[in-house]
């Protein structure tokens, strides 16, 4: 897949790349995707009410079912354009992670040629059910755990539904690590759970501003458990 790159701003100021890789297979038609088109918008809205997001944070946002499509390229909070997704389709989730990490490689490698200093982009995957696309699972979950491993990616997986494989979105975590969150969310709750990711994604942003650089994250919502 090609991958076409646009011009960060603020170089002078250390960045962060956030993928929301989302599924849109057929289990998510109707109302699903109906909230998870109004949970993209209301995670623009949010990044926009906190300044250092604005400028500092940088959004793609790539769906998966038959394949995989970058929705909307890398750009600035300021920039984003929520996309209007449609289900239906198979779950090619292990392409998509894989698409994923290739695109953080580029934004990485293009903030290194500015001269931007960069945090660890966050991988936010959605998903509600397992890959259908299981030739290259093991090649891929060792590429994403090695990525996890070394501090390249943080990997924040959400089950969506009650039927969720939890288990599954916990394999791709190295084996090493021993709470691997899963949070787990119905069609209902997508809002408050791309707002918790823009606030967390603004306290890492405010964290240079505090002794150590110590990233105190939002608790998550009541209403969206968390999986371990």
């Amino acid at each position: 897949m090609s991958i076409s790159v646009s011009t960060p701003i603020n170089s002078g100021e250390k960045h962060i790349a956030v993928v929301l890789l989302v599924d849109t297979s057929t289990s998510m038609m109707e109302k699903p995707i109906d909230e998870l088109n109004k949970g993209l918008q209301e995670f623009g809205e949010a990044l926009r009410e906190d300044s250092l997001a604005m400028g500092r944070s940088e959004v793609c946002v790539v769906s998966f079912n038959d394949t995989v499509r970058v929705e909307h390229e890398f750009s600035p909070a300021t920039e984003y354009v929520p996309p209007e997704l449609c289900a239906g389709g198979l779950t090619c989730l292990i392409e998509a992670i894989n698409i994923s990490l290739d695109i953080f490689e580029e934004r990485k490698k293009l903030y290194t040629e500015i001269g931007i200093d960069y945090y660890r982009p966050w991988l936010f995957v959605l998903t509600d059910g397992v890959p259908t696309d299981i030739e290259k699972e093991k090649q891929v979950m060792t590429r994403l755990k090695t990525a996890i491993g070394e501090n390249k990616v943080v990997y924040m997986p959400m089950g969506i539904g009650e039927n969720a494989k939890i288990e599954k979105l916990q394999e791709y975590y190295p084996d090493d690590v021993t709470k691997k969150v899963v949070l787990k969310a119905t069609a209902s709750n997508f809002k408050e759970a791309f707002v918790w990711l823009s606030r967390s994604v603004a306290a890492i942003l405010e964290s240079d501003a505090r002794p150590n650089s110590s990233v105190l994250l939002p608790p998550t919502p009541s209403i969206i458990s968390v999986g371990v």
